[in-house]
């Protein structure tokens, strides 16, 4: 089983941030894309203790990623000193995801 490291992810629908996980490499570094952002594919909402029912978010499992998805604001490492969010490098076109 893959090891996971607490996020948190700005969701769109309830407008807070909620927790999640994300998963993690055999060094315990989250799994990033080659821009430096967090994976989406490996990343798990924990809202409503992993069971919010958007399905149009792209983090929940019936949806496909297609029109109409719904794509977190943000999504943010946790650093382990304080479990605070580590501060987030935005993306080259000023969002978080294509």
């Amino acid at each position: 089983m893959a090891k996971r490291k607490p996020i948190l992810i700005g969701c769109p629908q309830y407008q807070i941030l909620v927790r999640g996980t994300c998963e993690c490499d055999e060094g315990g570094h989250y799994l990033r894309t080659g821009d430096g952002q967090l994976r989406l594919d490996r990343v798990r909402c924990g809202q409503y203790g992993g069971r919010c029912m958007q399905t149009l978010c792209v983090l929940h499992r019936y949806n496909r990623g297609g029109a109409g998805s719904w794509y977190p604001s943000g999504v943010w490492a946790m650093t382990d000193a304080r479990r605070r969010a580590a501060q987030p490098a935005p993306a080259p076109d000023g969002g978080w995801y294509v």
